[in-house]
């Protein structure tokens, strides 16, 4: 098996699998104050320094959530909710996860005044873009650091500068589920309010994610119920979940220079291999765990099933869309025909992606492509 899905979950470590196990021994609730409960809320709490440490923040600043999904929801909706009375404009990018563009879709609807910015042709958007909409009355700015499809970086590190005196009751939220673990996330640097995580995108298990605060002050929470985590986000902690989160995040290394020479290693490979091949997103701007290519002419869905037969695991898109068949919002902003999008495949690396296995996929992605071309 080559996988080369790991933007939409990676496999369980055996740290996070150990760190799972052993939540079994300290079944307490972290709430409660017996021995077990203590236990639980000890190891939790060391959880949260290592995800912290990761970041370069205070662990009193770092919040558990059931995933990236609810982390977004919690910051975006709750950061409009206490900020509504500076004003209504928010501003995010066509180009974000489907949970920050559908809260962002709703809030528009009950009658914030949403901006959404369009990418250029290589998938980053502009600074100069991002201040010609920001005004007095901005409140809320959300822009991913990694696109989920692309692998494009964008510049989260430029805008709390850029908008600082345009824009002073602004806070500034990255979506950030892509990137941490696999280039440095650094909220405090960039002068970010909040950024979003997820466990199984760095080895850890679906169901947990976090999100830093810089000031809670600035957020309502999105969940009522119970005194856990400040109030900010309550209701019994996942234990497994956590501690695997901090197992899988304490072995994950910044190494964008390795995937980012795989990822061009293999699109020469390809490009060498496939005729009518098209390759979307930056190469300058890549977080390197991502190639977005077209294969003009053919349907993506066709030639994905052909390659799973042969043990290559690949993606149309994002994986939370993927039940609703539809043409890619991402390709679609980036300006990309009909016959560009529909043929398009996500191939996505991590740490342990080889050489040897591109090579490998390279060649069947050739032979496979031409198959499906000689039978149309």
């Amino acid at each position: 098996m080559i996988y080369l899905d790991n933007a939409a979950t990676t496999k369980p470590s055996k740290a996070a699998v150990d760190a799972m196990a052993h939540s079994a021994e300290i079944f307490g609730n972290p709430s409660s104050l017996h021995g077990l409960g203590l236990a639980a809320e000890k190891e939790i709490r060391a959880a949260r320094k290592t995800i912290a440490e990761r970041l370069g923040v205070d662990l009193k600043s770092v919040y558990f959530t059931s995933g990236g999904t609810e982390a977004n929801n919690t910051v975006i909706f709750g950061a409009a909710e206490a900020k509504k009375k500076l004003g209504r404009r928010l501003i995010t990018t066509k180009i974000e996860h489907p949970s920050v563009l559908e809260a962002f879709h709703r809030l528009e609807s009950i009658g914030y005044d949403v901006v959404y910015l369009t990418p250029g042709e290589d998938g980053r958007i502009s600074i100069d873009e991002l201040q010609a909409a920001a005004n007095a009355e901005t409140t809320l700015i959300s822009v991913m650091h990694v696109n989920n499809e692309t692998g494009v970086i964008q510049p989260v590190d430029e805008i709390r500068a850029a908008v600082k005196d345009i824009a002073p009751n602004a806070v500034i939220h990255s979506d950030c589920v892509q990137s941490f673990g696999k280039l440095d996330v650094l909220p405090k640097k960039w002068g970010a309010d909040f950024v979003t995580i997820s466990a199984h995108k760095i080895h850890g298990f679906k169901g947990t994610g976090a999100f830093y605060a810089a000031n809670t002050n600035a957020l309502r929470p999105l969940i009522y119920g119970g005194e856990q985590q400040n109030e900010v986000r309550p209701g019994t902690e996942n234990v497994g979940g956590i501690l695997s989160f901090a197992a899988a995040a304490g072995e994950c290394r910044a190494n964008a220079d390795r995937m980012r020479t795989l990822r061009l290693k293999f699109k020469d490979a390809l490009a060498a291999a496939v005729p009518d091949i098209r390759f979307n997103g930056s190469d300058e701007y890549n977080s390197g765990s991502v190639l977005n290519a077209s294969f003009v002419g053919l349907k993506a869905e066709v030639l994905l099933h052909a390659l799973e037969a042969k043990g290559v695991y690949v993606s149309t898109g994002s994986a939370c869309s993927s039940h609703k068949p539809q043409p890619s919002h991402v390709l679609q902003a980036m300006g990309l025909n009909k016959a560009e999008i529909d043929g398009a495949l996500r191939f996505s690396f991590d740490a342990d992606t080889t050489e040897d296995e591109l090579t490998e996929a390279a060649q069947i992605i050739a032979a496979e492509a031409a198959n499906i071309r000689r039978f149309m």
